[in-house]
């Protein structure tokens, strides 16, 4: 077998594992566990019988000022059961947001076994640990569908299924 074929191989095989990988409404989320830059770490399993809205940011450095809505999106739903989290990829010198809900710390040489194409995302996750909604893209421009989604989710609880 030749180099170039081999190559192409290669590479199909590599894009398909990575789509293999990928996480979708609907898919449970593996356990993972990740360092907070604020407090303790957070494990996925421990957040079982909770529902998670799990705030995967983009290019942020020091960003707390956008991210205050979901901060209280989250603190306002917590007494029905709501855990909100941030996840952060540092770059460089960048700084994490100054938060007061947990803002993980994303290596990705720490790769979980799972990915998804877009950052930045929420991802809503259910209390039995399954993704039920994925929003991508820009948080600000997102914030109004994620609070829209977000309190129908809690207000119709395990049976939420996301629109098609």
């Amino acid at each position: 077998m030749g180099y170039l074929t081999r190559l192409v191989l290669l590479i199909c095989f590599s894009l398909q594992l990575q789509a293999s990988e990928s996480l979708k409404p609907g898919d449970m989320v593996p356990d993972f566990t990740l360092p907070a830059t604020n407090g303790f770490g957070q494990r996925l399993e421990e957040a079982r019988g909770s529902y998670l809205m799990l705030i995967w940011l983009g290019d942020c450095n020091e960003c707390s000022e956008r991210l205050v809505r979901y901060q209280l999106l989250a603190e306002s739903l917590e007494i029905e059961g709501l855990k909100g989290w941030f996840v952060w990829t540092p770059k460089g010198s960048r700084q994490p947001p100054n938060m007061r809900i947990p803002v993980l710390k994303y290596e990705p040489k720490w790769r979980q076994g799972w990915v998804f194409e877009e950052r930045p995302a929420v991802m809503l996750i259910n209390a039995d640990g399954r993704l039920d909604h994925l929003i991508t893209g820009d948080l600000d421009d997102n914030y109004q569908e994620t609070e829209q989604v977000v309190m129908r989710w809690m207000s119709q609880g395990r049976d939420y299924q996301q629109p098609e």
